[in-house]
Formats: C-alpha cells, structure tokens, sequence
C-alpha cells in the first residue's frame, strides 16, 4: 500500500452493506459503535437523517448518491459487507478507484466483510448446485477486495485487521 500518514490522526471508515430491514440497521449501528470504539471515525449511512427519511417526497436518487459519494470523498477506508445489494457494489468500486486511480495517499481502499454462515461448507461435489448449501462469492469482485484491504469472515477478524492498519500508519 502506498497510504503516507501525512499527518492524519484518525481514519474514516465508511460503512457500505445492506441497511433497510431492522435487523440490518441494528447491525450497521452496532457495527459502527464498535468500529468508533477501535478510535476510527465512521460513517454509516443509516445514521444520516437527511436522506433516510424515507416518509419525505423530496429525497431522490440523486440527493442519495450526492450525500453517500460526498462521505466516500471524506473517508479513507470503505467497508464492503459483501451482499447482493447494487449500492453497495458501486460504492466499493467507487473507493477502489480513488485508492487506485486517484490519491492512494488519501484512500486506503476497502476491505472486505463477508459473514456468510454458508462460507463454513465444504463443497460437496456430490450434490447438485441446487442442493450444495456452499456459498458462492463472485470472484471478480473476491479479486477486487484481496488486491484492496483484504476479506474477513467474521466481526473479530475485521477488528483484527483494522487495528493492524491502525498500527502500520501509526494511527492514535
């Protein structure tokens, strides 16, 4: 990773996942607070009023885009909860090519969340596709993450990596 610590104390961590049945709110809140607690400045989307109102007739696609893509250009990680959600895909693709095509200094890149219980089966080459439980990852977008910031399976193996990211940029 090219990243220079010029002087940024704190990192910014986005947080990019699923986030519109309850029970993934409360994960991204949970999983914010837990991040801040590491000492890393997050911004999770569920936490910003201004375009999840969603009784209110004047929040648009756009206003979304505008509001979400303004907090990737301020942020310097972008954690990509691997899931079938578009949203999601296109903002970890944005923050791939900021890192990599834009300011590497600035933007570390994304690292990868893919808590997938499906993941701790084995293929079994005997069952159909149909009934094999093994879960399959698009490897175009698996490639992406590991020349990025990495993948991890779990919450404790996330915390892991993102403390030795603290450490080689010499992070408060």
């Amino acid at each position: 990773m090219a990243f220079q610590n010029n002087g940024v104390k704190r990192v910014k961590i986005y947080i990019a996942g699923p986030m519109f049945i309850e029970s993934q709110i409360l994960y991204n809140l949970t999983l914010a607070q837990d991040i801040r607690q590491l000492g890393f400045d997050v911004y999770c989307p569920n936490e910003n009023a201004e375009i999840n109102d969603k009784t209110r007739a004047d929040i648009t696609g756009q206003k979304i885009y505008e509001h979400d893509i303004d907090e990737i250009l301020t942020s310097n990680i972008l954690l990509c909860q691997v899931a079938d959600c578009p949203g999601t895909m296109w903002e970890a693709g944005y923050m791939d090519c900021l890192s990599k095509n834009v300011d590497s200094s600035r933007y570390l890149g994304v690292i990868g969340l893919c808590t997938d219980i499906r993941l701790q089966t084995a293929p079994d080459l005997r069952k159909p596709s149909y009934d094999n439980q093994t879960m399959y990852l698009n490897q175009f977008m698996v490639g992406g993450l590991k020349m990025s910031l990495g993948v991890c399976t779990n919450r404790p193996a996330l915390f892991s990596e993102l403390g030795k990211l603290k450490a080689e940029f010499k992070l408060d």
